[in-house]
């Protein structure tokens, strides 16, 4: 027999809003049964319709704010509550960091097991608009017209946006010029449906310290017809704009970027720096998006590594070394691992690029190359490790465990994965000594979070 739920797709109710969930949405009950609902604020009582029920919660939206929290704004985004992009720019920005902090809380807590760590208070931006240094946008059609902007939540909808007001704002000025020749020069927009027609995406990234911006055409084909004019009307219109290039995805996916890259006009990249370390950016770099914020990251994870200047690093899921490269000023020598062949190709240049020759960098999965590293007489005495978003293999850590370091200093893009694996390293002979979060994503749910591990 089949237990009945309090609720029914349709049914209208009256809740109160309880908590902000990962994701960005707040969590009210009826009769003990959770209700996931977007744009709302902790404290406030809502009148709401549920649109699905699984198992054990609903989801549901707001048809009217029946008592409101103080932390509830009116931002300046006109597309607020339509786009995907950002999830909290109704909230505060003060209470922001306060759920945020919350989160990673909660996560340690309840997934990790871990109920004694010092979670400081998360480090936040003075200005939190305006500073991604890259987008990705996809490219429709909408009554005739060239549309560009994030897609609606759960939905390949196209919110057209004239302005994000969380991107930097020379890229605001790209996307539109870039979306102005493009009518003009009449190149066809491509279709996901029919997997016809040629643009799908302009990329943009810029260089937040030295006002260079690269654009990227990714096609449905090998080339965009008239595109050597096209590139210089937009050079001549955006002076900051000193890379052109264009990008080959002809399959039929959801992945943004195709394998082969090439340049239209300009340089194949940018420059940026965090710090005095200046890196060279090209379209498929790993980059931290927060250029700002990163500094304040990278300061944390070097105050935690506690380097005397006599010490061996490993830097795992290297990128393109500028996590590595950053750790150097302070490190006998640093060890950077990375699969991406072509991100230690890069992460070789900017050590060049910045006369820093005791970096070393190696290509492979970090739980085969460590073993290798470890054979050869490598002793680190500490680790940092950037893994992607799900988190760090078993068979990682296992090898972090064996090789013994004195601190391992865990940056996250995740906390539910960061709670996972700090779970399995203070099984061993490891404790969390303090976890720092940095907001590198203001107006969303995501956060960083760096924590400090030492050998007990």
């Amino acid at each position: 027999m089949t237990e009945s739920k309090p609720v029914t797709v349709g049914d209208r109710v009256v809740i109160e809003l309880e908590d902000l969930a990962y994701g960005g949405d707040a969590v009210g009950r009826k009769d003990g049964f959770a209700i996931f609902v977007p744009q709302g604020v902790p404290g406030e009582i809502v009148n709401m319709e549920i649109t699905q029920v699984k198992q054990s919660y609903a989801h549901g939206e707001i048809i009217e704010v029946v008592e409101s929290a103080p932390e509830r704004i009116t931002g300046d985004c006109k597309v607020n509550g339509v786009c995907g992009g950002c999830q909290l720019q109704h909230i505060d920005y003060q209470a922001q960091l306060e759920y945020k902090q919350e989160m990673v809380k909660d996560n340690i807590e309840r997934i990790g097991g871990l109920s004694d760590v010092d979670i400081k208070p998360v480090l936040g931006m003075e200005h939190p608009y305006f500073y991604r240094n890259k987008a990705q946008f996809p490219v429709g059609v909408k009554d005739e017209d060239v549309v560009t902007g994030f897609y609606a939540p759960g939905s390949h909808e196209i919110i057209d946006t004239e302005e994000c007001l969380i991107q930097h704002q020379l890229i605001n000025r790209v996307i539109s010029k870039a979306v102005e020749l493009v009518e003009k020069h009449e190149i066809s927009i491509y279709d996901e449906d029919s997997h016809s027609g040629l643009l799908r995406h302009l990329v943009v990234r810029v260089g937040v310290c030295t006002n260079q911006a690269m654009l990227v055409f990714v096609i449905n084909g090998q080339r965009i017809p008239g595109q050597q004019r096209l590139a210089e009307e937009l050079m001549a219109e955006i002076p900051e704009l000193v890379s052109i290039q264009n990008n080959i995805n002809r399959q039929k996916t959801n992945v943004i970027l195709g394998a082969k890259t090439y340049s239209l006009a300009g340089e194949s990249k940018i420059i940026d720096y965090i710090g005095s370390i200046r890196y060279q950016i090209s379209a498929q770099s790993f980059f931290q998006v927060n250029t700002l914020q990163a500094k304040k990251l990278y300061d944390q994870i070097l105050e935690y590594a506690d380097l005397s200047g006599e010490e061996t690093v490993v830097d795992a899921y290297c990128g393109i070394g500028s996590i590595s490269l950053y750790l150097a000023q302070a490190a006998k020598q640093v060890y950077g691992i990375e699969v991406v062949s072509q991100a230690i190709d890069d992460a070789k240049e900017n050590a060049e690029l910045n006369n820093i020759d005791n970096c070393y960098f190696k290509v492979g999965k970090v739980r085969k190359i460590l073993p290798k590293l470890k054979s050869n007489g490598l002793n680190p005495e500490v680790i940092v490790v950037d893994p992607p978003r799900k988190g760090c293999h078993e068979e990682v850590l296992e090898t972090f465990l064996e090789l013994k370091p004195e601190r391992i200093i865990y940056v996250s893009c995740k906390p539910s994965s960061l709670a996972r694996d700090l779970e399995q390293l203070t099984a061993a002979d490891y404790e969390v000594e303090e976890i720092q979060p940095v907001d590198m994503f203001p107006q969303t749910y995501h956060i960083e979070a760096v924590a400090k591990i030492v050998r007990t």
